[in-house]
Parts: structure tokens; sequence; C-alpha cells
């Protein structure tokens, strides 16, 4: 029998530990990262492998063997983090403080917690000798945070013979929150893509003193207002669709019955209207632009000859990157502007209904009788894409009940996760496996 309280315990200081390797990621550092995970499996006897995409920058991989009698499970994570500015935190990010019931510090909400909760729930079947009948693989990887090419991507590239023969993949992102009074569990199913575009604008460069209507920046600015009245048509997708459908028992009255039939509720343009006053709901019925970054002169007296925006755009599950690229080039209708595209790639998504979902509604309805599991859509994206493209099932699945509150230190400041959260988690997603990979 496994002591799921001595567990439950080592994943509280496990994390405090991982928090405290600094990951920040530009550099990210994550070989550091990967050395520590390497040392608790090597005192496990658990063989593993780590692999340097760059110099510091490495994924560790190790596997758990099964009877093969079904194909294997991939436990994913990364270990960079993004950047924390001390001044305006209540305790160090890199301190892994354990106080007023909550470990704080950078990465224990995206994604060290996850990252933890696998190792132990990893660690737990190799303890046990549970007669596995799928590998267990676990993947820790460096990078997603700037959009994965020295991790994920790097390893799929390289290493695909270690990971191409796995049906599911779980990853960070869909978890558990109060919604209405109920508890809901939303999986991950898909997500939109970047198409993240670099517009330049050329010009006559000159005095200040001096303006030129035909100026980089003013016909920079020109384009960037065409592209702010442009709203990209509305495309209700399989996965969206299914998303809403989803959530509509979580409605009340009239909201309930349109989300339940939401394409025809959407040919409703006053529908649609109130549902573009909610930012989650706009993302996933249409590509969104925004601009992010201008750049112009490094004078204030000096009319430059280039002017430059960066724009995040986020593509439905299933665009076509270059067709959205010509989009934005019709919008912004003018031959001097050169339109670059710094990050882009499709997209697929994973059926909502599958043995890892079932799974994960058994174990959870333990622990809150009652509770909903809904699909997702993630406006954002992960590293799940890479995975996908191999034919893998990628779910974003958080085995944690998160308060609005806390999900609020995501990427911000005092981020931090309940000690009850993180010792209850790798116990839930133990459970989710050993319905999954048992008999």
């Amino acid at each position: 029998m496994l002591d799921w309280d001595t567990l439950g315990r080592e994943a509280v200081t496990l994390l405090s530990r991982y928090v405290q390797i600094d990951t920040t990621n530009p550099r990210g550092n994550e070989k550091n990262a990967a050395v520590f995970m390497g040392s608790l499996l090597k005192h496990e006897g658990i063989p593993y492998q780590i692999f340097e995409s760059a110099p510091g920058r490495a994924t560790l991989y190790a596997r758990l063997r099964g009877d093969g009698s079904r194909r294997p499970v991939i436990l994913l994570s990364h270990s960079d983090v993004v950047q924390a500015d001390p001044q305006h935190w209540s305790v160090d990010p890199f301190g892994g403080v354990i106080k007023d019931g909550y470990i704080w510090g950078r990465g224990t909400l995206d994604m060290k917690n996850l990252g933890i909760a696998e190792l132990v729930a990893f660690l737990a079947f190799h303890r046990s000798k549970f007669p596995l009948e799928r590998d267990l693989i676990l993947l820790v990887t460096a990078d997603e945070e700037t959009g994965g090419s020295m991790g994920a991507g790097w390893f799929v590239k390289n290493q695909p013979e270690l990971v191409r023969d796995a049906e599911f993949l779980i990853n960070e992102s869909g978890k558990g929150r109060m919604e209405n009074g109920t508890v809901v569990f939303a999986i991950d199913i898909t997500e939109k893509t970047p198409c993240w575009l670099r517009l330049t604008a050329t010009g006559e460069p000159g005095h200040g003193s001096r303006p030129k209507t035909n100026s980089s920046v003013n016909r920079l600015l020109r384009a960037l207002n065409r592209v702010m009245a442009y709203e990209p048509p509305v495309r209700l997708t399989p996965p969206v669709e299914a998303y809403f459908k989803g959530t509509a028992s979580l409605r009340k009255g009239l909201r309930r019955k349109q989300f339940s039939d939401i394409r025809a509720s959407l040919e409703n343009p006053e529908f649609l209207a109130e549902l573009y006053q909610n930012s989650q709901y706009s993302a996933l019925l249409r590509n969104t632009i925004s601009i992010t970054m201008l750049q112009g002169s490094s004078k204030i007296n000096i009319i430059p000859q280039t002017a430059i925006a960066e724009l995040d755009c986020r593509l439905l599950p299933g665009e076509d990157p270059d067709a959205f690229v010509e989009e934005i080039r019709h919008v912004v209708d003018d031959e001097g502007i050169r339109i670059d595209t710094l990050l882009s790639f499709g997209n697929t998504a994973s059926p909502f209904n599958s043995p890892f979902t079932d799974a994960v509604r058994t174990v959870v309805s333990r622990y809150y009788p009652g509770a909903e599991v809904t699909p997702n859509v993630l406006s954002g994206f992960t590293d799940s894409h890479f995975f996908r493209e191999l034919g893998i099932g990628c779910y974003g699945f958080m085995p944690f009940l998160l308060p609005d509150e806390d999900l609020r230190g995501i990427h911000g400041n005092d981020e931090r996760i309940s000690v009850e959260n993180m010792s209850r988690g790798p116990k839930i997603l133990y459970e989710v496996l050993e319905r999954l990979c048992g008999k």
C-alpha cells in the first residue's frame, strides 16, 4: 500500500526545492532542472536520459515499462518559467517559501506543480510495482515559454522514436475550478496557435521639423488603423462547438439553451454581440489580432526610415497560417509594408470522448461528488501541438482545484499553490493513470 500522506508531504518538499532552481526563460538554464529530476530518479534506480538542444538547454526523458499490451502515456511538463520581478513580490520568487498553507514562487502554477505531481505519481508506480499495461514516459522539457523550439520542438524533431508510439499525453492548463457553485474540471482538447507577425514600413527619413506625409511611421499607423478596424469572421470549429455544448449544463436559463445549440444561436446578431463582450468566448469564435509592439525613431527629432509593429495573432485550430497572412496583407493594403512571420504552426484537436476523459471523470467524482468534466479550448498555446503532429492524443489536465484568486498568479506576482492542492494532486493523477494503465 502506498502511503499517500507521506507522498503528499514529499510532493510539497520537492516543489519547494524545484522552485529554487531559477529556470527563467530567456536563458532558461533548464539543465539544472533536468539534473535535479535525474538525481531523484537515480536515487530510485530508474534509468533516465538528458538531451541538450544547446548548452544549458536540456530535456529529461525516463520510461517505466509496462507489459506492452497497450500504447504508452506521456507525462509532459516544462521546467522553464517566465520572469519574476522581486520588487513586486512579498516573498523571494525563487525561495521556495512555504507559509500560510501555500508554497510560493515562480512556477508553482506554471508549471512546476504538475511537473512534481507527475514525478511523484511516476515514482509511486515504480515503488508499488503496479502491473502497468502501458509504458509511462516522463518528459521534462525546456523552452516552452518562448515557443518550445529548444525543448519539445527539438525533442520531437531529433528523438521522435522515443515518443511516437504513445497513445495519450498529459500536459498543463486544464484544471479544476468552481463555476456557479459546481466543481468543474476542464480538459484541454486543443488550443489556438500563434501567428506572430512583424510589419515593417519604409519611407524617406528626415528631420522632424519637416513632416513627411508618407513617412514610415505615418504609413505604419495608417496600416495599423486598418488592422484595428478589421474584424476577422466568426468561425465555429468542431472543438469550439464541443466546448460550448459541453459547458451548457453549467449555464442557467436561456444561456443553457443557446450554448446547447451554439451553431444556431450564433445566427442571432444580438447573442453574438453579447458573447463578444466576454473576451474568452470572443477569442474562441474567431482569429484574433493584438498589436503589442511598436518601434520607430530612437530620437524625437528624427523621422526614421523604417517603423516596425509586431502583432500577436492567434488562429483557431485547423486554420491555414499562410492564408491568414494573405488576409492581413489584404487588410494592410500597402506594398510599402513588409510582413514577416515570426512564429507560426498548425494544430489539430484530440477527441474529448476518450478513455483518458473517462478515467478523469471517474476519479474526480470520488473527490468532488457532482463534479463536471468538460472540454476546453485554450486561447493560448502549449507544447502539446508538437505531439499532436505525431498522432498522439494530447490533453491538458492538472489535478488541482484552484480558486480564481490563485489563478491570477499565473505569470503574475506572488504565484502560489496551496499545500493541500500539492499534497492531493499527485494522488488524483496516480488514480487517473491507474485506471488508464491498469487492467
